[in-house]
């Protein structure tokens, strides 16, 4: 809508809806160089009153009148869709600034590094193409490391930050002498034994520790069987510890590369429901799925959900072995909005995680669809 300063009755912004929505203030067409004014609001048609009405005298409230000449602006049914749409408008007109505007910062992930010749696992905030495996995002810095020192108690893999030359004459850490460590650092182990249990941390980490709940449970089991009561309640002790780790750990923190999820938000047209598909970690949408009955001909839910999805699917081409580390890695912005909603104690909508085969559960999706028009 075209908006003149000079012209424009007391009225004009009554034809703004008093809805949540993302908006573009754009200056004069002449004023080819300066960006447009991006802000989204949950009531339009107030925040525009606010912006654009005449600057009372003496009065120190910010006013684009004499700035904006056009107006645009989109609604949202969700924090998170109008958060999506304006990180997209952000990184289209302000390119250098976008992440300082929007206090994007990488989120928390936990580590492990495959281009060392003995890998170590450790919370960062760098996602880099290294071809190393990734997990997260954890919901802070302190989250996972917390998580990284409790399940590296179960494994056998350093914590030192050195680099490793294996010396027999070197002095070891308290680990080594723990026998938490297979000490590397003094040839205590070949590298194809250091690698066999980084690939138990794989496992642990791709599995959400199923792996080792039931090794532990056999343990347990065949101690129990053998009348070794104080082998198996040392088991069970263990076992219980790597429940409760299991259970404190976010849904949401796994391998990025199997990170297969939607997002499921009250769509901003009546009686429909918004979907964001995560794929390997990044954010693809928004589709709306409209649950309205009142329509010629009606198809079935299955068959929209289907044909919406699908046109969210990832093309790109699996890796030619499972246990391979991904070739890519997702936009860190995609993770940090993702668990920025995810994490906030005012969250709305729903996340449902999809298998590795990423099947759909249409029955679910649609008592979720019903449960958030319910709301």
């Amino acid at each position: 809508m075209p908006f003149d300063p000079g012209s424009e009755p007391d009225a004009f912004f009554d034809s703004f809806p008093s809805r949540p929505a993302v908006f573009a203030l754009f200056p004069a067409e002449s004023e080819v160089a300066s960006p447009p004014y991006l802000g989204r609001s949950r009531d339009l048609r107030r925040r525009l009153g606010r912006l654009l009405s005449p600057k009372r005298e003496h009065s120190r409230m910010f006013s684009l009148r004499g700035f904006a000449r056009r107006i645009e602006w989109q609604i949202v049914g969700s924090t998170f869709e109008g958060q999506w749409l304006n990180y997209l408008l952000n990184k289209q007109y302000y390119p250098r600034q976008y992440r300082a505007r929007l206090r994007l910062k990488p989120p928390p992930l936990l580590k492990l590094n495959l281009r060392n010749r003995f890998p170590r696992c450790y919370a960062t905030r760098r996602l880099l193409k290294d071809g190393s495996y990734y997990y997260g995002p954890f919901p802070s810095l302190v989250a996972a490391e917390h998580f990284a020192a409790e399940f590296l108690d179960f494994f056998k893999i350093r914590r030192c930050v050195e680099e490793l030359e294996p010396n027999p004459s070197h002095p070891g850490c308290m680990y080594s002498e723990m026998k938490m460590c297979l000490a590397p650092c003094y040839a205590g182990c070949t590298d194809a034994e250091y690698h066999t249990e980084v690939g138990r941390v794989v496992e642990f980490l791709d599995g959400q520790g199923k792996g080792v709940l039931r090794t532990l449970g056999e343990e347990r089991a065949r101690a129990s069987e053998a009348l070794e009561f104080e082998q198996a309640a040392k088991t069970h002790a263990k076992l219980e510890k790597v429940t409760a780790l299991i259970r404190q750990k976010s849904e949401l923190a796994r391998n990025l590369h199997d990170l297969h999820a939607l997002v499921m938000q009250k769509g901003a047209e009546e009686k429909s429901v918004c979907f964001f598909r995560v794929w390997r970690g990044e954010l693809r949408g928004p589709v709306a799925l409209s649950l309205d009955e009142n329509v010629p001909s009606p198809l079935p839910l299955d068959r929209q959900l289907h044909s919406l999805l699908d046109s969210l699917s990832g093309d790109a081409p699996q890796s030619a072995h499972p246990s391979s580390p991904p070739a890519a890695v997702p936009p860190w912005e995609h993770l940090s909005l993702l668990a920025r909603w995810y994490y906030s104690s005012f969250r709305e909508g729903e996340l449902v995680m999809l298998n590795a085969q990423q099947a759909i559960p249409h029955t679910r999706l649609i008592r979720i669809c019903r449960k958030i028009l319910a709301v």
